[in-house]
């Protein structure tokens, strides 16, 4: 599909120094952007910069995106930000929802995309994943707390118990349009039959005890793209495999060409 302009939900920002490096975030309630960086998305960013020696860019979903949403909808607003901001291809490091966003990007518009690596996420979501995903917001719509079920997705042991205890205190916080909406539209997303198109560079990296991308769709799926190289981190979660050492020395010496 053509890619469309901008609503105000989607913008970008910058942190660090040293070349390009777009970063398509997960779940989460999303913020404008060109008003403020929620500290979350801030301490992320931060922390991408300072390991890979990059600028990192932001892009965020449209908050009020509406349900019915397809992700080759929004790979087409994120190919017409890279675009209009960079004007040539750029290295990009999609996590968790943001890397479903970031590999259809890499397949419907490839002449954005200089490196592509993929963090936490593979060519479809889990039977497991999205099933709880989308239970999650039923409950949640129902005034129900969801943070059990939530917090098992993406952590386990201790840290689970931290994570849920996090969950439940903001379970007063409804999701936004855009975070529900994303969580309908990986329900059908599947593009493992399509993962031969992409010809950017890719690094995939996955954890071998995460449910939402078991380490079988994380093999699967590097093996489906050409040349592909992958990282999968033994005993490391959903979670636990973002902030491992090990999946940001790889990611920043695949980004280096080394």
């Amino acid at each position: 599909m053509q890619g469309e302009r901008l609503n105000d939900g989607l913008s970008v920002a910058a942190t660090g120094n040293g070349a390009p490096l777009v970063f398509l975030a997960g779940l989460g309630p999303g913020a404008d952007l060109s008003h403020g960086v929620p500290r979350t998305m801030a301490r992320s960013a931060r922390a991408v910069a300072l390991g890979s020696g990059r600028t990192v860019h932001l892009i965020n979903r449209p908050i009020d995106m509406p349900s019915g949403t397809t992700i080759a909808r929004l790979a087409g607003w994120h190919a017409v930000a890279l675009h209009e901001r960079f004007g040539k291809p750029v290295d990009v490091m999609g996590s968790s929802g943001g890397g479903v966003i970031a590999l259809q990007l890499a397949m419907d518009h490839p002449e954005v995309v200089h490196r592509l690596v993929i963090s936490v996420a593979a060519s479809r979501v889990s039977d497991r994943g999205r099933h709880d995903l989308l239970r999650s917001v039923e409950l949640e719509r129902r005034g129900k707390s969801a943070a059990w079920m939530s917090s098992g997705l993406v952590a386990h042991g201790l840290l689970r118990v931290v994570v849920a205890a996090m969950y439940a205190l903001g379970a007063d916080q409804q999701r936004a349009p855009g975070e529900v909406a994303l969580v309908e539209a990986i329900q059908e997303w599947d593009v493992t039959a399509r993962l031969g198109e992409i010809t950017a560079p890719t690094l995939v990296v996955g954890g071998t005890r995460d449910p939402l991308v078991p380490p079988a769709l994380v093999e699967a799926t590097a093996r489906g793209i050409p040349n592909a190289r992958l990282l999968l981190l033994r005993g490391r979660g959903h979670m636990t495999t973002l902030f491992d050492p090990r999946a940001t020395r790889a990611t920043t010496a695949f980004l280096d060409g080394r």
